[in-house]
């Protein structure tokens, strides 16, 4: 799988800033907070951390964005048309550089006449003969100031007379952790964090999350977000954006999701459907436990949110695979054309991603039941951007109703047809394969993992050596909120290829926590006009700690209702 990072090309010319807007269809674009992104210098890697911020930011659909890799020539009549400064620039560690009087007066009248400014981990470090300036950015690395090694820590404390983390609960983050931090006094605390230093062993416990008020200007800062692996975290992105809001001075409206809600105790479940055109979802209260997406900007059919233990566990389009839509099936090559990844210059805007394959719905069909489970019924055909269809799909799902446990399962089953003369399904060549890659061989179904979660468990029959080959294979994590979840996948024996193989990356550094039933892992399909490929699984959603043994008890009982 190849890698890609998102990065905005610096505008090298006299103007100063250039635009990033992005309209939600939903709100006039008047309504949206305009943002202002200060970047192009940080002691951090900015090139990975201002993409990170722009897309947050441009997702919610709440703000429009705009950056400056050239801050010292903002003026006063360019500042006031933002609502919000968002820091994420630094002079560090020319600590003594001073802008112009102007530039200084500039910056004071707008936030003095209520300019918001957001600065992020090491984004205030800057001016530090310049006071005014550790008073608006709060928080800079001092004398005393150190860190570890980027490290677990547990975001708690959250201040629930606040609007930023009103309704917040606690949520555990990857992240470089600050003590002694130099914070200018007065500034109010909102959140803490408590973590293990992985150097000595010793217990940090620190506040993290300020803000205070400057004349009619709002400012807030956190130590968290050292790198695009913290942005990545779900609990941070809803900080920033609910932190952006109110910094702008505008009521906060950002939304808390399920896992990062603040509940002294879970009420009891009630349950019903939510049913549009394209999606239905099982929600629990005002929480989603499982979404089905069928018409959608990502080109593909896919679940998303999958919920167990009060966590999702999917994650869709991140910023290093943005074809990776939570849990979804995909070919990679049908005839040499390409239905796996977007194109090279694909845009992500409203009208969609495309691929030169095209996977299609032409009907689907959502029945409900009332004990809460569903069915779900597909027709897809597959064809080239610009020619005929070569292969059909029948798609059946039966999503089972919640256990008293909250697990569920999903029935996943294919029915492919070949429409054209011949049909290859093929993949990347493996390693010992002419051109071979070690990321090659992946097709099929495909789960993308929460980017939040952390220390990754993959539990299988035999072991590790035996695993491409296994009938089942769980993996399991930590979860924002420190409990455990998991899913399950089941190879139905009947109608599992002698191709396939299990495909796992396990990466806790990015994170990249993927896996997939890979059909074709060992080799292509060959299908001639008429003939068809016929394929089921059994995913299931877990949480809490499960065994082994309980493991291959699921897999036993599905068994039992083959025979």
């Amino acid at each position: 799988m190849k890698r890609i990072l998102f990065f905005i090309l610096i505008c090298i010319s006299t103007i100063p800033v250039f635009a990033i807007t992005h309209k939600d269809s939903s709100s006039p674009k008047e309504d949206l907070i305009k943002v202002l992104i200060l970047s192009g210098k940080n002691n951090h890697e900015w090139q990975k951390t201002t993409p990170m911020l722009v897309r947050i930011f441009k997702e919610s659909k709440r703000f429009t964005i705009t950056f400056s890799d050239i801050p010292d020539t903002l003026t006063y009549s360019t500042l006031k048309k933002f609502q919000l400064v968002i820091s994420n620039w630094n002079t560090w560690p020319d600590n003594k550089i001073r802008m112009n009087s102007q530039w200084e007066g500039d910056f004071l009248r707008y936030v003095n006449e209520g300019g918001g400014v957001l600065s992020i981990h090491a984004g205030a470090s800057s001016f530090y003969d310049w006071e005014p300036y550790h008073r608006i950015g709060i928080g800079r690395w001092g004398k005393e100031t150190r860190h570890g090694p980027r490290t677990r820590g547990h975001i708690y404390n959250l201040d629930q007379g606040h609007p930023i983390t009103m309704g917040m609960g606690s949520f555990y983050i990857m992240d470089e952790i600050w003590e002694n931090t130099d914070i200018y006094p007065g500034s109010k605390a909102i959140g803490s964090l408590t973590a293990k230093d992985e150097k000595d062993g010793h217990l940090i416990d620190v506040s993290s999350i300020f803000v205070s008020q400057n004349g009619k200007g709002r400012c807030f800062f956190t130590t968290l977000g050292h790198d695009e692996r913290a942005l990545l975290n779900s609990g941070l992105q809803t900080l920033l954006l609910r932190a952006g809001q109110w910094c702008a001075g505008k009521e906060v409206t950002i939304e808390i999701a399920g896992d990062l809600k603040n509940s002294a105790k879970t009420p009891k479940d009630q349950l019903s459907w939510c049913k549009t055109d394209t999606t239905l979802a099982l929600m629990n209260h005002s929480d989603i436990i499982w979404q089905f997406n069928g018409q959608n900007r990502f080109g593909k059919p896919y679940f998303h949110p999958l919920t167990v233990n009060q966590s999702d566990l999917t994650c869709v389009s991140p910023p290093d695979h943005p074809w990776h839509v939570g849990l979804w099936f995909s070919w990679k090559f049908i005839n040499g054309v390409n239905y796996w990844e977007y194109q090279k210059n694909f845009s992500s805007t409203e009208t969609g991603f495309k691929s030169d394959g095209i996977t299609a719905i032409k009907n689907q069909k959502f029945s409900t039941n009332s004990d809460f489970s569903a069915d779900v019924h597909l027709n897809l055909t597959y064809h080239p951007v610009d020619g005929n269809a070569v292969m059909s799909e029948e798609r059946l799902y039966h999503i089972s109703k919640p256990s008293s446990d909250g697990s569920y399962y999903i029935d996943e089953e294919h029915l492919f047809i070949a429409l054209s003369d011949s049909v290859l399904l093929d993949r990347t060549p493996i390693t010992g394969e002419p051109g071979g890659q070690s990321w090659g061989g992946y097709s099929g179904l495909s789960i993308r993992f929460n980017q939040s979660f952390t220390s990754p468990e993959i539990v299988s029959p035999g072991d590790s050596a035996s695993r491409r080959k296994s009938a089942w294979i769980y993996m399991g994590f930590q979860t924002l909120k420190d409990a455990k979840a998991g899913m399950l996948i089941l190879n139905h024996p009947r109608f599992t290829p002698k191709s396939s193989s299990w495909y796992i990356i396990n990466d806790s550094q990015v994170p990249f926590y993927y896996y997939s039933p890979a059909v074709i892992f060992d080799k292509n399909i060959l299908l001639k006009k008429g003939e068809s490929l016929h394929l089921k699984y059994r995913i299931w959603m877990l949480g809490g700690e499960v065994s082994k043994g309980q493991l291959q008890q699921k897999y036993n009982q599905c068994l039992d209702l083959i025979k």
